[in-house]
């Protein structure tokens, strides 16, 4: 079957599928339910350790990290400067699906793109950095561009400014009540908003294919998760009575858009939507990880640390006017010092933490040959300090509980292949998620304790679902989870557009096949 019509992609981040299903049950998400009867329905496989930071540079190439190298959404670890740089959209390995299908003369409407596409287009429309999750330049506040350039100012005349303020949901934290009531209320007026905007679009503009990210459910995953799990720790029930369940209440926001738009569609047009991956409780060891392998391998300055702790708190108890007034400052030692919760001087060490996201951490050899003064050489050295650490992390312990602090600990190299393996980190370390992470223990390590808990009530868990409702097609639900890797050749196919180049092969489900 090839597209003789149009294709809406509609990608619901972070949008749980656990979650939907339990509050599809309920009665919850109707137009959710009424069009998964009419779709083909299956889970979703995405690249195992890297799924939150990776899952949609894997769906825009239909390749995986070890091809792409993107692990932290568009954050890369720089081997010359050991610094964070920012993926140039100029640099992408690899052509987009959207890209690929206007190089064969198709048009495109791209609606934050989670991997923010080249702006410049011949033939189509782009929206980047509106009313997303992170912005596109690694910062953490939004600056809408659009092509062609005139749209910026139509969308914020006629649609609006972000309701966050164009900030990052982590610069938010809300708790109060208050708080929590005017994050939700800002994330449905995003959905909405978005939804007025996509409609319009697809009305107005010519188009064969469209693409639209809500971030929505991802900001309320990570901010409201502990007011829908009693078990959390910062579960309040005084808070859970005066706002209910916000990340619920967004959930149902986003349902009445898939309904509001598939609708506005029609019935001739293809429909995809991907619930990219889900959320869970946020407990995590990310940059606890960083201090404990500096302690392992006696590069951890104790007495320095305790001084950074004292600075902290005396930052915490400044008023705010004068926080505000010092905050220049202070930005500027975070970046040389704290790197966001890393340890400094990455240059003399064996090896270091680098952000991967907060499910799994990422260890950075420095290695020889690879990073600018490399300390480690490759082969034999290599290897015998990998399955060190390996051995040395899965014996540290949560104090709290007993149980094994780490779940696994994987070389990337034996799961993943491809140029894009030199951007990643070289060990991937996969926290157990059970209990809050406060103290750890080994007989190697000692006692430690972690000074960097996230400031998230909920974070990632590993993978997604698809609804498909497609012309001809028959609505079913495969069993087999299918690769993110695989949907932009299918898609690809769909237009009989050439699929060479993909890492992922076509789905006879989505394609037409039996």
């Amino acid at each position: 079957m090839t597209m003789n019509t149009k294709l809406l992609v509609i990608g619901l981040d972070s949008f749980d599928s656990s979650l939907a299903r339990q509050w599809t049950d309920e009665g919850r998400l109707p137009h959710l339910t009424a069009f998964e009867s009419r779709a083909v329905a299956a889970p979703v496989h995405n690249p195992p350790g890297f799924e939150s930071g990776s899952v949609w540079a894997s769906f825009a190439f239909g390749a995986d990290p070890g091809r792409h190298g993107f692990h932290d959404h568009v954050r890369r670890f720089d081997s010359a400067s050991y610094e964070t740089s920012v993926h140039d959209p100029a640099d992408n390995p690899a052509t987009a699906i959207w890209d690929r299908l206007e190089a064969a003369g198709k048009r495109a409407i791209v609606i934050d793109a989670v991997v923010p596409p080249n702006l410049r287009t011949p033939n189509g429309i782009r929206v980047i950095d509106w009313a997303a999750h992170a912005p596109s330049d690694g910062t953490a506040t939004l600056k809408l561009k659009t092509w062609p350039p005139a749209l910026r100012e139509t969308i914020e005349r006629d649609y609006g400014a972000d309701p966050l303020g164009g900030k990052m949901c982590d610069s938010h934290r809300p708790r109060s009540s208050e708080e929590q009531a005017g994050f939700r209320d800002a994330l449905v007026r995003r959905v909405a908003m978005k939804t007025s905007l996509l409609k319009d679009l697809i009305a107005r503009e010519p188009w064969d294919f469209c693409f639209a990210s809500y971030s929505e459910a991802h900001c309320a995953g990570h901010h409201c998760w502990h007011l829908n799990d009693p078990g959390h720790e910062e579960h309040y029930p005084a808070v859970a009575a005066a706002v209910g369940n916000p990340l619920r209440d967004v959930y149902e926001a986003l349902d009445r858009a898939v309904g509001d738009i598939v609708a506005h569609a029609g019935d001739d047009v293809g429909v995809m939507i991907f619930m990219s991956h889900g959320i869970e409780t946020g407990y995590t060891g990310v940059r606890l990880l960083d201090r404990i392998l500096a302690r392992l391998d006696g590069e951890l300055n104790e007495t320095r640390n305790a001084s950074l702790s004292t600075a902290r708190q005396v930052w915490r108890s400044l008023p705010q006017p004068m926080r505000r007034l010092l905050s220049p400052a202070r930005a500027r030692f975070a970046q040389s010092v704290y790197r966001e919760g890393f340890l400094p001087h990455r240059e003399r060490r064996l090896c270091f933490e680098v952000f991967c996201n907060e499910r799994t951490s990422g260890i950075r050899i420095n290695l020889a040959g690879r990073e600018a003064h490399g300390i480690v050489q490759p082969g034999a050295e290599f290897d015998a300090l990998c399955a060190r650490l390996k051995r040395q992390l899965l014996d540290i312990h949560n104090e709290e509980t007993g149980e094994p602090l780490v779940l696994d600990v994987v070389r990337t190299s034996d799961a993943y292949e491809g140029a894009g393996i030199a951007q990643l980190p070289d060990l991937l370390v996969t926290w157990n998620r059970a209990a809050p992470i406060r103290r750890v223990w080994s007989a190697e390590l000692g006692r430690m304790h972690h000074p960097h808990p996230s400031i998230r009530t909920g974070d990632h868990r590993p993978d997604g679902l698809l609804l498909a409702s497609m012309p001809n097609a028959t609505a079913r639900r495969l069993n087999a989870p299918i690769n993110v890797i695989d949907l932009a050749p299918s898609i690809a196919a769909l237009f009989n557009v050439e699929t060479v180049g993909f890492q992922g092969r076509t789905l006879d489900a989505l394609t037409g096949g039996p």
